[in-house]
Parts: structure tokens; sequence; C-alpha cells
């Protein structure tokens, strides 16, 4: 039987493309510094790797206590973020969550990403502030490190993570405002949406119940009277 298809059976991909964005930003590096052969790659969990033309390339931890705590509370927060992620995105696809906690979850994952990759690119500015020694080079007082190091995939793509999920709750809010459904003009339900001075042939409720959770079949107004059923006794719509 087909299925009729609506806006919300493919929110469940924007969380989904948010994950794949946070975590590439895990495994990429954050920061590139490139010149006269000689590049540093730095990642959000503390590590470096240099490399010079002609010599194996060196990874290295840096043992700085403001790197450590940066390091942690950044990756942290960023692994937390696609665990959240994954969870809407598994629990929207199965409609087990309410139009209510699918927005405030994916707003806080979205607001999330977008403020620790801020923080992130702050600390790391100050971090460089009193100067420091990394494998043998000096970094003065004061070193400019994002004039220096320019930003990579790792500290763009949570922003692109963001922005992805906004505009799914935008298009989740925006579709459970306008989405209708038909119900038969018999129905005990419609008579309380619809004047009974009307002289239509159908009636239309608004969808204001928790997704999973609808006593009505949206296809043609059937009262549901279990709550496990998936086709509708009715017309057989999948439910």
């Amino acid at each position: 039987m087909y299925k009729r298809k609506e806006t919300e059976d493919y929110i469940w991909l924007f969380p989904l493309f948010g994950v794949i964005c946070a975590t590439i930003a895990i495994l990429v590096p954050t920061a590139h510094f490139g010149s006269g052969g000689t590049t540093w790659d730095w990642w959000m969990w503390d590590l470096i790797s240099l490399g010079v033309i002609g010599y194996p390339s060196v990874n290295i931890f840096v043992p700085e206590m403001d790197f450590i705590i940066l390091s942690i509370i950044t990756t942290s927060v960023m692994i937390l973020n696609v665990i959240n992620m994954i969870v809407l995105s598994v629990s929207t696809r199965k409609k087990k969550l309410n139009t209510n906690n699918f927005v405030l979850r994916t707003v806080i994952s979205a607001v999330l990403l977008m403020c620790i990759m801020i923080y992130y690119a702050i600390a790391m500015g100050s971090a460089f502030r009193d100067g420091l020694t990394i494998e043998g080079v000096p970094f003065p007082p004061g070193f400019p490190f994002w004039l220096a190091f320019t930003p990579s995939f790792g500290i763009i793509l949570p922003f692109i993570s963001a922005i992805l999920l906004f505009i799914g709750v935008g298009l989740f809010r925006r579709n459970s405002n306008q989405k209708l459904y038909h119900v038969s003009p018999v129905t005990d339900v419609a008579t309380r949406y619809v004047s009974p001075n009307t002289d239509v042939d159908t009636r239309y409720i608004p969808t204001s119940t928790p997704m999973g959770a609808r006593n009505y079949c949206p296809e043609c107004g059937h009262k549901i009277l279990r709550a496990d059923v998936r086709f509708c006794t009715n017309c057989g719509f999948q439910l």
C-alpha cells in the first residue's frame, strides 16, 4: 500500500547529518599552519602533528594545563552532543518524540555546538598569552594564534552541524503548525473543531498530539481503539 510521506518523516535526517559533521570535526584538525615546508595541525583533543619535508611527522600532546583543560571540556561537550543527536535521530525516525521534546533537545545541541567552538577559539588564543615552547619551537608572549594558524574543518563543521539542526527545528515546527489531518465528518472529533453549520464534506483537526500517539487514523479518521496496532482496521493505512 502506498504510504503518504510528510515532512516529519524526513526530519530525523537533520540530526543525523549533524552527527556526521560533529563526528568528523572531532577526527580532523581544528587549525592548520604551513610555511616553508613545515606544517602544524592541531586537534581539539590536544593532539599536534608536526611535519617537515624530508622527515617523518611527529605527533605529540601538549602537556600544558591550559591545553589539557581546554581539550577535555571541548571534546567532552562534542561527544555528548553527538550522543544526543544520535538519540534524537533514532527517536524521531521511530516517531517516539513529541514536538516540544524534539525542539528543546535539538536547540540545546545546536547552541552548545556553537558555544563550545567559540569558547575553544577564544581559549586557544588566550593559551599563548604568556608564551610557551613546543618541541623546541618558541612561541613569544601574546602570540596571535588565529593569525598564524588557519581555522580548519574541526572548528568549522560544528557550526555547520548547528545550522542543520536549526533548519530541522524550523521545518519541524512549520510542519507541526500547518499540517492538518483529514477526518470523516461523522466522527465526534470533527464536531469539536468544525461548526455544525458548515456544509463542507470534510473536516480537519490540527496535529497537537505527540508523534506515534494519535487516536485517529490520519487517512480516514477511523478511531483507533488499541495503541499497539500498526495498521488502520478501516482503511489499512500504516500508522
